[in-house]
């Protein structure tokens, strides 16, 4: 009996692990996003616009963030830091915080993940959060189009 009751929760172990590598081997490392407002990623700003969003080197401990417009024009690199949410996120997203009109890129999401990435607050974004305390929290889901 106790044999019998090993070998399902092996395979049942077995079998979350295939669906949890499966569903991350879709989202793969490289998302696309329209994104509907001028934004700031570090020093750079981007207009609105479609951007690929690619995690150049995904097993490191500071995951390096390219994003790059749909016509190659703009494009940036930027160094992540790795952050654990409680559960794990049902949706692709970027996270922006918004001060007045102004909006900085602050997290990246992918589904079926608890571990996201944040984006450290550029000098622009500091000065900002010292004058307006509480920004305001938008999201874009990855892998959308301008509608």
């Amino acid at each position: 009996m106790r044999k019998q009751v090993l070998r399902v929760v092996v395979m049942l172990s077995v079998l979350a692990v295939l669906a949890v590598s499966s569903a991350y081997a879709q989202s793969g490392n490289r998302q696309t996003a329209y994104i509907p407002f001028a934004f700031s990623v570090g020093n750079k700003d981007f207009p609105a616009g479609e951007y690929s969003i690619t995690r150049l080197n995904p097993s490191a401990d500071k995951t390096a963030l390219g994003i790059m417009s749909a016509d190659r024009r703009d494009g940036s690199i930027v160094l992540t830091t790795p952050i654990q949410a409680a559960k794990a996120s049902e949706k692709a997203v970027l996270v922006f915080r918004r001060y007045g009109d102004q909006y900085f890129l602050a997290q990246v999401w992918t589904p079926a993940d608890a571990m996201g990435l944040a984006v450290s607050r550029s000098r622009a974004e500091r000065k900002l959060a010292r004058t307006d305390s509480a920004p305001e929290r938008m999201t874009v889901a990855l892998n959308s189009r301008k509608r």
